[in-house]
């Protein structure tokens, strides 16, 4: 079971502690007593720490198949955690919804979610959550058949993970990197990451992931053409699984044994697995197992000379997977053509301001290249408002809002902030802010929902601040914006550099 570390207090620590150490032998029980807590710290207004009892007991019921259930607590967790400025335990409850949304197949609305985990966990300094959200993306990219790619995600979560001892994250991170080998038919690499995560399984008693590196031993060794191993490792993993209620896990190792049954040349045991894991993978509604269950029985039953029944699964099949392409929302394609044929397309305008020649010989040319930059960042990120601080001409270290002079940002916590970042301060939610309270003093832009904030350096020197915000709703910042933004900051900073001079 995954630790909750740092839990609100030692005491909170230790029971969490105790109810894992329940968890491996008795879930149901386990879960009861997780949910009791939970209740119990909202009754005493703790909401801290509620929410990390809730996020232990997605850890317990999500390999069981059961973590759906908890989707509407979580998005309500997430929600009063925002509001309440507790940034640990929304980033937890973000991560947490990105699993749910994966295992539905929905990979947009998961990628979503571990992005916003990923800025959350690094305003709260949490590395687990930062690696846990990591492994989530990598994953994203494997469901897409970048193998390679996911891959080096995975590589920089074990990097950032580093000694910190952490036998969940070591085992996850230890299996993901071995699927990758594995689907690039790196069998010898493969088999020594599965070794490694079940070592690492065992050491930390995380029983799910032991029962996994078995179905991945077994994948790997029938691939190989080791039949009487692949049997011992897949058995291991059917029985394990089934004794933690881990449909998920028991779905897919009933599919390798569909193909261990073929091997054999069992083709009665094949299709009764095959439609074992179907069952499963449609009690926990994953459709990416169901889409592969109903290609594997298609496969079966055309061999046994069932057509029509083979027809019917093959449309299943095909009907999942166009749903799971439509959730999924890779917009790449067309992004290119807005590029090349749109010329209001983002990347277009931001293409146009770059290649546009700035001159600034005065103070008055200055302010209006400024305030150029600042309209096109408002067309180019679809913002509801952009706020430019910048240092005046006496370099006394207060910062003037662009347009309105009077309104200054002045020495403090946040300046501070911002001249110790060389990267964008990412704000799902603005109420999460590690200087909420100072920046509310302020006049202007309290009543912004989201939030990019990204300094702005000459020489090393912080001379302004650009806020890109959405007010009238919140926004999760993709990668996309932020690689944007961070393009139009480059540029706001040659006119401030010239400025200066």
């Amino acid at each position: 079971m995954f630790k909750i570390i740092p839990a609100t207090s030692d005491d909170m620590a230790r029971l969490l502690q105790r109810i894992a150490l329940l968890a491996q032998r008795h879930p149901d029980s386990a879960a009861r007593r997780l949910e009791a807590l939970e209740h119990r710290c909202q009754d005493l207004g703790d909401l801290p720490a509620a929410v990390d009892a809730l996020y232990a007991r997605f850890y317990l019921q999500e390999h069981r198949g059961r973590a759906v259930e908890l989707e509407a607590p979580l998005l309500q967790a997430r929600h009063l955690a925002a509001a309440q400025h507790f940034t640990l335990q929304a980033a937890r409850a973000a991560e947490a919804l990105g699993r749910i949304a994966y295992q539905r197949g929905d990979y947009q609305q998961a990628g979503s979610h571990w992005t916003e985990a990923l800025e959350l966990a690094e305003l709260a300094q949490d590395l687990r959550v930062t690696v846990a959200a990591r492994i989530g993306l990598g994953q994203l990219h494997y469901a897409r058949n970048a193998w390679e790619r996911g891959r080096r995600v995975h590589r920089e979560a074990v990097a950032l993970l580093g000694d910190l001892d952490d036998s969940y994250l070591a085992a996850k991170l230890a299996l993901n990197i071995g699927v990758s080998h594995f689907e690039c038919g790196e069998l010898e690499d493969a088999e020594r990451q599965f070794s490694h995560g079940l070592a690492a399984a065992r050491r930390g008693q995380h029983r799910e992931f032991e029962a996994e590196a078995h179905w991945q031993l077994a994948r790997a060794a029938l691939a190989r053409g080791r039949t009487d191993w692949a049997i011992a490792d897949c058995r291991l993993a059917l029985n394990l699984a089934s004794q933690l209620g881990h449909s998920w896990l028991e779905a897919a190792a009933s599919r390798t044994w569909t193909e261990i049954a073929l091997a054999r040349g069992d083709e009665a045991g094949a299709v009764r697995s095959s439609r074992h894991a179907l069952a499963l993978a449609e009690r926990i509604q994953s459709r990416p197992q169901q889409s592969q269950a109903h290609l594997q029985l298609a496969k079966l039953l055309q061999q046994q000379g069932d057509a029509e029944a083979a027809l019917h699964h093959l449309w299943q099949h095909q009907s999942l997977q166009a749903e799971i392409e439509r959730l999924s929302g890779d917009s790449s394609a067309g992004e290119r053509v807005g590029l090349d044929g749109d010329p209001q397309a983002p990347e277009a305008l931001l293409l146009q301001v770059s290649n546009q020649p700035r001159q600034v010989r005065s103070a008055g040319e200055a302010e209006l290249a400024l305030q150029a930059l600042a309209e096109a960042a408002q067309q180019v990120l679809q913002v509801d408002q952009v706020l430019l601080w910048r240092e005046n001409s006496e370099g006394d270290g207060e910062l003037r809002l662009l347009g309105r002079s009077s309104s200054l940002l002045t020495a403090g916590a946040y300046l501070d902030l911002m001249r110790a970042r060389h990267a964008a301060l990412v704000l799902p939610e603005l109420a999460l802010h590690p200087c909420f309270h100072e920046l509310q003093a302020l006049a202007i832009g309290a009543d912004a929902q989201s939030r990019l904030e990204l300094p702005l350096f000459v020489q090393q020197r912080l001379v302004g601040v650009l806020w890109l915000a959405q007010t009238r709703h919140s926004r999760g910042w993709t990668r996309q914006d932020q690689l944007n933004a961070a393009h139009l900051a480059r540029l706001i900073e040659q006119v401030l550099m010239l400025r200066l001079r």
